[in-house]
């Protein structure tokens, strides 16, 4: 009983994560339209971290002494992060969250599936499946990306995309692995997701000093930084790493691949998209494919 009720609760904290990540990318979108990336995350990972800070006070001796135990995987962590950030936020300055959220989450489970398949205990008739129906996940997600395609942006979405893709989501399947293992070793969820910010400060920090951007904000600016800091960013992640503390990081990457479909229809509904039967298609067939490959992952 104890064993199902674990699983039911990450399972819950997956599908809160992909409403959250979902948004949060329209956010973001919405964020570096008009304020520059470098200045967003600088601010951000400052909110973050002074957050956290008084968040975890009551905890400090028992977390320094975890991070004491853990610090090798934690700057691994804080490197890969200040990685996905960047091109999370410079993409999204030039791509449509939907577009984004194909190629950037299309390629995590794959590069997941090619981590594990040393340590899979699945036969060989499934791993190919697996591999078939992650390939058709991420072809389908490439038909979306090309339905949004013009004259005036294929260079942009060629350009970026191919960064979200290829070090996105390489950087992004080592970081869940690394999150999972920290999972596992019982570091709280709040504790992880603040150390995974330090790198991102202490690099955007450099940045602003050689680029010198104006840092000088509106109070209204400070507050929609506030909230794009704790809700796009430090919510998301929470919740994902509450849940893989009882989920396979491959089996969460597959689930979460539905957050494309999500971030297609809270553009719809806010106008920045019409209505297309090309792309509704593809977004049925790519649900029926998550939902094989979920039930396939599931059953182990």
């Amino acid at each position: 009983m104890i064993h199902k009720k674990l699983v039911t609760n990450g399972s819950l904290f997956v599908f809160f994560y992909v409403v959250a990540s979902a948004i949060s990318n329209v956010f973001v979108n919405h964020t570096t339209r008009s304020i520059s990336p470098i200045v967003t995350l600088f601010y951000s990972s400052i909110f973050i971290i002074i957050f956290f800070s008084i968040l975890n006070f009551g905890e400090l001796s028992k977390n320094i002494s975890l991070i004491k135990e853990n610090k090798k995987s934690i700057l691994w962590l804080n490197f890969l992060n200040a990685i996905i950030w960047f091109i999370i936020f410079y993409s999204l300055k030039v791509l449509s969250p939907a577009v984004f959220s194909c190629l950037f989450l299309g390629a995590i489970p794959i590069n997941l599936f090619i981590l594990e398949l040393k340590k899979s205990k699945e036969s060989k008739k499934n791993n190919l499946i697996i591999a078939i129906l992650l390939l058709a996940i991420f072809i389908l997600m490439l038909l979306l990306v090309s339905k949004d395609m013009s004259e005036t942006n294929t260079s942009q979405i060629l350009k970026y995309g191919a960064l979200v893709t290829v070090i996105g989501g390489v950087s992004a399947a080592f970081i869940m692995k690394i999150s999972k293992k920290l999972a596992d070793k019982n570091l709280p969820a709040s504790l992880v997701v603040s150390l995974r910010f330090y790198g991102l400060l202490i690099i955007s920090l450099i940045i602003i000093i050689l680029s010198k951007p104006q840092l000088q904000l509106k109070p209204i600016v400070f507050l929609e930084l506030l909230a794009l800091a704790l809700v796009s960013m430090t919510l998301p992640l929470y919740l994902l790493q509450k849940a893989l503390k009882t989920l396979n990081p491959l089996y969460a990457s597959i689930i979460i691949t539905v957050i494309p479909i999500l971030t297609y229809l809270f553009q719809i509904l806010t106008g920045y998209y019409s209505f297309s039967n090309s792309k509704f298609g593809i977004t049925i067939l790519l649900s029926i494919s998550l939902i094989v490959l979920t039930y396939l992952k599931r059953k182990k």
